[in-house]
């Protein structure tokens, strides 16, 4: 009898277990089929969305040209660190670039094309109310130290007749696209001094002479001069200020963080007496810009024996274009031109 109860309680037991199992199994088929039913369900959603964008159409767009008057702009064309008359041996500087007299008329040449079809190109979108051709120092290699004057092809006046009639060239090919004003400042080379001044620096500047001059000399009735008188020249472009300057006032060595910290630096003092829009400079052979900050110009020499002993970054000859929109006071396009 005991052994009968007890066959019927394992009976009982195995009975249990397997509808447990049996249960287990259920729930995880239905988990199954609610998932399948919740997956058959988005796929019906997302097809549903994708007829309901099949019967969008594009709506046309006019390209024509807006009708009433173009938005006014500047354009300003960056010309410095030009050294026309210092030799550059390939086999001095590790990019191999070469300079020389002709090489320095070539470039010239093609800086006036490629900067001619820029504007022309800029004249299709915008009224370009006036070039500024900003002549910023260092024209001229000059013989302030030994070795320029081994490295040189012209004596420093003669060089500075030499720069003028290719600047005078620059200014005449900008005029006959729009009135030009010509704004200047002269740069730590083109002096007649070993050692650089300060208030007295453009008393002894080679290039401050010639812009003078030519100043003084132009005859061309959409030219004018805003010839700088100290180390900073600010110009005004209905109510868009630009500071020009050559460069050689910011104090860089080299560091890590490039250009920017020493600029941003001396433009915040700078600013402190009379903030400006834009300051733009050379001096350091280096295209760069910061939006809304500073454009710092290349150089039409290009790297040297000079660059690669200070570990200067190696870029391609080239000068800048800057074009200032009037309508929103804020400049629109900053482009290099490379010239070799």
């Amino acid at each position: 009898m005991a052994r009968q109860k007890l066959k019927d309680r394992v009976v009982a037991v195995n009975a249990d277990a397997e509808a447990a199992r049996l249960r287990g199994e259920l729930t995880a088929l239905r988990k199954k089929y609610d998932a399948a039913i919740s997956e058959l369900r988005a796929e019906r959603e997302s097809t549903e969305s994708l007829k309901s964008l099949a019967g969008i159409k594009p709506k046309l767009i006019k390209t024509a040209r807006p009708a009433g008057k173009r938005p006014e702009a500047t354009a300003v064309l960056v010309l410095s660190d030009w050294h026309v008359e210092e030799r550059v041996d390939p086999s001095t500087n590790v990019p191999g670039n070469e300079y020389s007299l002709d090489i320095a008329d070539r470039r010239i040449a093609a800086l006036v094309q490629k900067a001619t079809m820029l504007i022309e190109h800029e004249k299709s979108l915008t009224a370009i109310r006036r070039i500024v051709v900003a002549a910023l120092g260092d024209l001229i290699t000059g013989h302030i130290h030994d070795d320029l004057v081994e490295v040189t092809q012209l004596a420093p006046l003669a060089a500075t007749r030499w720069a003028g009639e290719r600047l005078a060239g620059v200014i005449r090919a900008m005029a006959g696209i729009a009135p030009v004003l010509v704004a200047t400042a002269s740069g730590n080379h083109g002096r007649s001094t070993q050692k650089p001044r300060m208030a007295t620096e453009n008393e002894h500047s080679f290039e401050q002479h010639l812009y003078l001059t030519m100043a003084a000399n132009e005859r061309a009735d959409n030219v004018s001069w805003q010839v700088g008188t100290g180390y900073l020249n600010i110009v005004d472009l209905d109510g868009f200020l630009i500071r020009f300057h050559h460069g050689h006032a910011i104090f860089f060595g080299g560091g890590v963080g490039g250009l920017t910290i020493p600029a941003n630096k001396a433009i915040a003092n700078w600013n402190i007496s009379r903030r400006v829009n834009l300051d733009v400079f050379g001096h350091w052979h280096c295209f760069s810009w910061l939006p809304y900050r500073f454009v710092a110009n290349g150089s039409l020499i290009g790297h040297n024996a000079f660059a690669d002993r200070i570990k200067a970054e190696y870029q391609p000859p080239s000068q800048s274009l800057i074009i200032v929109d009037h309508d929103h006071n804020r400049v629109t396009k900053v482009l290099p031109i490379f010239v070799a």
